[in-house]
């Protein structure tokens, strides 16, 4: 991933100056020189005073994204600098001892000083005490949106020690190009494929802008594409630093298009990737926190690390499902096809136009010629057009660097009506592993696409028929990774009227994602308002449409710990709580997740109602963030609605409990009420009970008494 090296002839960085005696004629002034046709030494280019130009960076192309490297300034002619030391100021460099004032002239060049606008050489003393507003040395740069921000002071620590890098306010990057007919496929629409090379670019250039030093893409999630871009129309994206995890980070891409005649946005799509920072030296860095700023950057901050636990745990669940998977095809249709028929193999040699900013193989561009040769395979099969629609998580295994060669194979894994799963395996070789036939797998991914006719009908693809073993697991594959997109479909797109989720092993990531999301964004909702106010409670109510939510604030004489751990055990609410009749734990999935099943009292001479209810525990990564317990009603299979009982759902409920010293902290509770809810509320809305503050006085109660004991 280093620099490249300058290249010999007549380019950039290898012509000579025309006069002799060195760098500058006799005058001492310096001699604009006319470079030859097709050399890089016109008006600015680098060398234009007699010197070689410096080696500089491949830029990304045209067709890669819209920001390319710039060349990089022309070093200083007065006398070097002596080493520097770190600034107490700033975070700038001092000089090691004190230097003369340069000359005038010294000081007219002095702006070619690589240190004003964000190079590498030291800065100069003598302009210190003429950039205002600052009595120190140091310099500022410019980052990507124009902002200035603080440059780096130390560089990496030999030996594997660990630096703490990134931007305070984490990276942040808009991306906006106009999609030509060279972007287009046939139809006229956005290529899926340069559609993927824009995000990627986006993607990296916000990570780089938190990390401050180069990175990876280490894995793409789950992508939707909502809507397709035509010619003439406006692709805007926005990526953006959720959160960093030591030495990767997880960025929020969002896609919108507009439409220049009608000034309609619409959204194309909303992926999350992860990158991995790769300083160059093979050192280790420890990112720095994201800097929060709105509402908006909390709730994405909190979601990252749930977002991060399904990654984490999505092979542990693909696997139980293969295990549970449909062995009903028996494969006998007539018109089936064999899958062989769709299999597609292409090679491509990674060119330096291919290479990214640090010298490795463009992800994005691996990513679009995935998407060709998927295309290809599945257009085998439908014989038409196939239209991208999905991606099952880009997942990168290594590296590829220029020179590589690039083996792609894609098949068709299996049909369901109107879409077709293509997976696609990406091995590279260099020259000495091409000859020996020692592959490294890189990436795989798993595409799913549709097929229209002309007037934008889905058309039915045909039933396929694997003929080998390996064929009949990614049979059997494909129907496994539908259960779990169709799950996150229904339960990430799920209105508030609907009944509870079913907790099935396809789901359950999702399930326990949706409870901790749903308290998050309840809590951060705008418009709460006071309703009483106790010596140590609160009570608060936001009414957003038909939609009431209730907060209760307690003041609690204990650490937030003890009160993490007697709140998250439900066993422990009937000692507090008078609406809990009974509570048992029907299934205890791991230290975070439990599901009950709770029973309460009759109200208005009704019959008792009772909950299955799943209760999902975070502890906080930071001081400054709370602990969680999060509950919702879920469906379980083995607990029916009994004749006895009421069944009544809990749509959104929790504590949040932030700590407000060693021995005190803060609860807060919240509940969006429902109608299983409503009855044991109603009244102390009404202001005729005082039921909530009776059962918070009593929660109070009880967490100091049993704090009290530990």
């Amino acid at each position: 991933m280093g620099a490249p090296k300058p290249t010999s002839g007549r380019g950039t960085g290898s012509w000579r100056p025309r006069h002799r005696g060195g760098g500058r004629p006799a005058s001492g002034r310096p001699r604009r020189c006319r470079g030859r046709i097709g050399g890089a030494v016109g008006e600015g280019a680098a060398g234009r005073y007699g010197r070689a130009a410096a080696p500089q960076p491949p830029a990304l192309s045209p067709a890669e994204g819209s920001v390319c490297s710039a060349a990089p300034p022309k070093a200083p002619r007065h006398p070097p600098t002596p080493p520097a030391r770190p600034s107490p100021q700033r975070g700038g460099l001092l000089p090691a001892s004190p230097q003369p004032r340069p000359g005038p002239r010294q000081r007219r060049r002095s702006h070619l000083s690589p240190g004003r606008w964000g190079g590498t050489g030291p800065p100069q003393p003598g302009r210190a005490a003429e950039r205002p507003g600052g009595a120190g040395p140091s310099r500022r740069r410019l980052s990507v949106r124009g902002r200035a921000s603080p440059r780096p002071t130390a560089a990496l620590l030999a030996g594997g020690a660990m630096e703490r890098r990134g931007a305070a306010a984490g990276g942040d990057v808009r991306m906006c190009q106009a999609v030509l007919p060279a972007h287009a496929n046939h139809r006229g629409e956005l290529s899926a494929g340069q559609l993927l090379k824009w995000m990627d670019a986006a993607a990296c250039l916000a990570a780089e802008k938190h990390a401050g030093v180069s990175c990876v893409t280490a894995s793409m999630d789950d992508i939707q594409f909502e809507e397709a871009a035509r010619v003439g129309q406006i692709i805007s994206i926005k990526a953006k630093v959720n959160r960093a995890f030591k030495t990767s980070m997880e960025v929020g891409i969002k896609v919108t298009v507009q439409d220049v005649l009608t000034n309609v946005e619409k959204i194309v799509s909303v992926a999350y990737a992860t990158y991995v920072a790769k300083p160059v030296g093979g050192g280790k860095i420890e990112l720095e926190p994201v800097n929060l700023l709105s509402t908006e950057d909390h709730l994405e901050h909190t979601l990252a690390i749930e977002r991060r636990r399904i990654r984490l745990g999505y092979e542990q669940v693909f696997q139980n499902l293969m295990q549970e998977s449909n062995k009903e095809d028996n494969f006998e249709e007539e018109d089936a096809v064999s899958t062989d028929l769709t299999h597609v193999q292409s090679i491509e040699l990674v060119q330096p136009p291919h290479a990214n900013h640090h010298g490795n193989t463009f992800g994005g561009q691996i990513m679009a010629w995935m998407e060709t040769v998927a295309s290809i395979s599945a257009s085998r099969l439908c014989h038409s057009y196939p239209v991208l629609k999905s991606v099952n998580m880009f997942k990168f295994w290594g590296p590829s660097v220029v020179g590589d060669r690039l083996v792609f194979n894609a098949i068709v894994n299996n049909t369901f009506q109107t879409s077709v799963e293509v997976g696609v395996r990406v091995e590279a070789y260099n020259c000495e592993e091409w000859i020996k036939d020692q592959a490294r797998h890189i990436n795989s991914a798993f595409l799913i696409f549709n097929t229209v006719n002309d007037k934008g009908e889905l058309l039915t693809f045909p039933r396929i028929k694997p003929t080998t073993k390996d064929g009949m697991r990614r049979y059997h594959g494909a129907i496994a990774r539908r259960r779990i997109r169709l799950a996150r479909k229904c339960i990430l797109s799920a209105s508030e009227d609907k009944p509870s989720d079913p907790w099935e092993t396809s789901n359950q990531a999702y399930v326990s994602y949706s409870n901790i999301a749903a308290l998050t964004h309840l809590a951060a909702k705008p418009g709460w308002e006071i309703t009483s106010t106790l010596d140590d409670i609160k009570i608060w109510t936001h009414e957003e449409g038909d939609v009431l939510s209730l907060k209760v604030e307690m003041q609690v004489q204990i650490p937030s710990h003890l009160a993490f751990s007697l709140l998250s055990d439900f066993t422990f609410r009937q000692q507090w709580d008078k609406h809990f009749l009974t509570c048992e734990v029907l299934q205890a999935v791991n230290e975070d997740e439990k599901i009950y099943y709770v029973t309460s009292p009759p109200m208005t001479d009704h019959k008792p109602r009772d909950f299955v209810i799943l209760v999902s525990q975070r502890q906080p990564c930071k001081p400054s963030e709370p602990y969680i317990v999060a509950v919702k009603s879920v469906t379980l299979m083995s607990m029916p609605p009994s004749s006895e009982y009421c069944r009544s759902e809990i749509l959104c409920a929790g504590f949040q409990i932030y700590g407000d010293s060693n021995s005190s902290c803060t609860v807060c509770y919240f509940n969006q009420v429902s109608s299983g809810v409503m009855p044991y509320l109603a009244a102390n809305l009404t202001g005729s009970s005082k039921s909530i503050e009776d059962t918070a006085l009593e929660c109070i109660k009880f967490l100091e008494l049993k704090g009290s004991k530990y």
